[in-house]
């Protein structure tokens, strides 16, 4: 009876590490998803990997045990809050390229996601999904997720304000990596600003802001196909790595051996 509920205690770690990175993977928030198919993918994943990493052994002790889940709830979050912020840099920068041509004003419910979004924040999002699984990233996160469990086990992460600091850093540096997504296009469109300003000096009587709406459109999509070769390489780098991102995170917290 100790060892059944020994290895009862290491999968319910286990099992809440996997369930808590997986609710907020941005890969399973479509509503079309339900509760029961995350809870039920993630009793197969911790059940796959549950059985060589180490574990306390808590002799029964039902607070420690939820004193544990608490932990590796918190460090899922971590990670699924991670690989979230890499999908929502890269439709941020859709966000402001649809800003800038005012195609912000123009959105479309997206009942996948349950919200509206613009056309090229969409297309974004869907963009940085294809080369998600095109560069195999969900194979990173499940690696990251198995090493860290390996590295990491279950009940021995003390959780300490480096982690947090370590997700600041972190969101700074995405946040530089979503200026160099759109980059072009804003540059770009900033140009043709100008340009219109000193259009509508040099001959106030034609209304270029209103004729110049449709000219930002069709310039920053030219831009934004011209430029998907430019694109589409610093999405991938963001996405490459994630297991040794992963990894970095939990062991960003320390070990706690007391």
């Amino acid at each position: 009876m100790v060892a059944i509920g020994f290895e009862a205690e290491k999968f319910i770690l286990v099992f809440f590490r996997v369930l808590s990175m997986l609710w907020l993977l941005p890969l399973f928030e479509s509503q079309s998803i339900s509760a029961g198919y995350k809870a039920g993918l993630s009793l197969i994943i911790a059940f796959l990997l549950y059985g060589p990493i180490p574990a306390p052994d808590l002799q029964g002790d039902a607070y420690l045990l939820l004193l544990l889940i608490g932990k590796e709830v918190l460090i899922g979050l971590s990670i699924g809050f991670f690989v979230r912020l890499l999908f929502a840099m890269v439709t941020a920068a859709g966000e402001v390229v649809s800003m800038q041509t005012g195609l912000s004003l123009a959105r479309t419910m997206n009942p996948t996601l349950g919200a509206s979004v613009t056309v090229i924040e969409q297309f974004q999002n869907l963009l940085a999904v294809m080369i998600f699984f095109a560069i195999d990233g969900h194979h990173a996160v499940l690696k990251g997720l198995a090493v860290s469990l390996k590295d990491v086990p279950p009940g021995s992460v003390a959780l300490r304000p480096v982690l947090f600091q370590h997700m600041v850093v972190s969101c700074g540096r995405l946040f530089a990596a979503s200026l160099r997504i759109c980059a072009p296009i804003v540059v770009t469109l900033f140009l043709v600003d100008l340009s219109l300003g000193i259009l509508a000096r040099m001959i106030p009587q034609v209304n270029v802001f209103i004729e110049g709406a449709s000219i930002k459109i069709l310039v920053a999509l030219t831009v934004f196909t011209i430029s998907l070769n430019l694109i589409v390489p610093v999405i991938g780098t963001l996405f490459r790595g994630m297991d040794t991102e992963i990894l970095r995170i939990i062991k960003v917290c320390g070990v706690d051996h007391g």
